[in-house]
């Protein structure tokens, strides 16, 4: 069985289970944004951040505390994320069986992975952050909900190729009858003023909004927006157009890693959940 372990842990998020547990509830207690009065009747998916879980950690537990309120508990989590380290393929499933960290194993979904016919590539997620830190909210808030997950890892961020990733998912869906969770990682603007990193995602949120994700691609592209993981946030549009052509998009949560650190250039955090 391949295994896949933790690489940022004690760095990204601490390195025991009781200390990541503690935190995420430290953070939660804050109640800094209030869960989302929605009763959707079904959500797509989420748009996450991957920073540190003390920077953005606000903004990711609320999608984990609305679909608790609601009662949904999905099979499988497709996490879709970018490449930091440009290592790999342009678009790679993790080959590992099993992912470890000091909370416990989550299993990769086999038999969905395979279904999406999509290439494997460990490279691409051997020291890749993005999924691996959205995985110990779904340990802390889903404890006795089995799931596993799929990572897909995306250095083409391209409109092009989040297109192919998005059928391939709804392929992989029809043939295999899985229940799952589309998790969109991506941190939005990037060590700028607040003022200015704020106007900078606007118009990203804009193109989303809009229901656009060819908009997404050309403002960010034009504007050289330093938003990590457009092209997952397109994948998820595209999963969630062909579910429902009028979906809708609501933002969770909404700030930037000064509100924990304080800094004249600030990382912004945006979560968002698309649904019917």
């Amino acid at each position: 069985m391949k295994n896949r372990s933790a690489v940022v842990e004690g760095r990204f998020y601490p390195a025991t289970k009781n200390k990541i547990f503690d935190q995420i509830h430290e953070i939660e207690i804050t109640g800094r944004y209030p869960v989302a009065e929605l009763s959707p009747e079904r959500i797509f998916g989420a748009v996450l951040p991957h920073a540190g879980h003390i920077y953005s950690g606000h903004q990711t537990i609320p999608f984990f505390k609305l679909i608790n309120r609601l009662g949904i508990y999905p099979e499988t989590f497709i996490i879709v994320h970018p490449n930091h380290s440009g290592s790999g393929l342009p678009l790679a499933i993790d080959e590992a069986d099993v992912w470890t960290n000091s909370i416990g194993e989550v299993p990769v979904d086999r038999e969905l992975a395979l279904a999406l016919s999509l290439p494997f590539d460990p490279l691409a997620h051997a020291r890749e952050h993005s999924a691996e830190v959205i995985i110990p909210f779904l340990q802390y808030y889903l404890p006795d909900h089995p799931f596993s997950i799929v990572p897909v890892c995306m250095m083409d961020q391209s409109y092009k190729s989040a297109s192919l990733v998005a059928e391939r998912i709804h392929e992989a869906i029809k043939g295999t009858g899985k229940n799952i969770m589309l998790l969109a990682s991506c941190d939005f603007s990037h060590f700028l003023p607040p003022a200015e990193g704020q106007e900078k995602d606007q118009m990203v949120i804009d193109e989303i909004v809009a229901r656009n994700p060819k908009g997404i691609e050309k403002i960010v592209k034009e504007q050289h927006i330093s938003v990590c993981g457009y092209g997952p946030i397109m994948v998820l549009m595209e999963y969630s157009r062909v579910l429902y052509a009028e979906y809708s998009i609501e933002i969770l949560a909404r700030g930037h890693s000064g509100q924990v650190n304080p800094s004249r250039e600030v990382v912004d955090y945006i979560s968002m959940i698309m649904f019917q």
